[in-house]
């Protein structure tokens, strides 16, 4: 099975626990007004060469993950977002399960449910977007509804295969509040689940809006604060 990689990070502590093998995938369905990648989003394979993107078989993929297995917890598939490349993200998936190599996969949540369970099936866990709770507020920042979002959310939660959600916040841009608060309901009800905050930062944005502030230190704390007391254990800002 062939697919489009963009980059391969052997050794990364940032993208799920432990020490991790990051594979990012190109192409996106989410065009982000706050996007920190956006040369991740154009879709690889229409004959027009992507700068930084190599067509990769899966099994090739899988053997150079194995030289670092005895040095990581596991591997983490992200992009962009890897579920566009849905038949190739499987196969992926699918080896490394085979071969007893843990697997999480950092993803928007914007896939049909059905593919979303047949990959569960092959994922240890995942690392869920959680952009914005109201349809309308989505729709503006990504382009997106978030209804197949949200129901893949509740999908993952109730079959313990959530290891955190994130929202990135974006004061005046995000009704930021409401999302941490109705998203922290819903991951309450297992304490394992993570919610990680992120603070919006300038750096690498194509085109800043003249709302996308950097939030303060005070302003995540209040929203770290809110999401404890709706029921999260693990609160994580960075």
């Amino acid at each position: 099975m062939k697919g489009y990689c963009r980059s391969i990070i052997p050794f990364s502590s940032v993208d799920g626990p432990g020490n991790r093998t990051a594979v990012f995938l190109q192409g996106c369905n989410f065009h982000c007004s706050y996007c920190h990648n956006p040369e991740t989003q154009p879709l690889a394979g229409s004959g027009e060469a992507l700068a930084g993107v190599m067509e990769r078989d899966h099994q090739e993929l899988v053997a150079e993950i194995l030289k670092y297995r005895d040095f990581t917890r596991g591997v983490t598939v992200s992009g962009g977002e890897c579920t566009v490349q849905l038949p190739f993200l499987l196969a992926l998936c699918e080896e490394l399960k085979s071969r007893e190599i843990n697997v999480f996969v950092d993803t928007n949540g914007h896939l049909a449910p059905d593919d979303f369970q047949r990959l569960a099936r092959h994922v240890d866990a995942f690392m869920l977007d959680v952009k914005s709770m109201e349809e309308d507020e989505h729709f503006r920042l990504t382009g997106q509804s978030n209804r197949l979002v949200l129901q893949n959310l509740s999908y993952a939660i109730a079959n313990k295969k959530l290891y955190e959600i994130r929202t990135v916040v974006v004061p005046d841009l995000l009704r930021n509040s409401d999302t941490v608060a109705l998203a922290s309901r819903l991951i309450s009800v297992d304490p394992s689940i993570r919610y990680k905050l992120i603070k919006f930062r300038p750096r690498g944005v194509q085109e800043l809006l003249p709302t996308m502030l950097t939030p303060s230190e005070e302003y995540m704390a209040e929203l770290c604060a809110l999401a404890s007391s709706c029921g999260v254990k693990v609160c994580v800002m960075v």
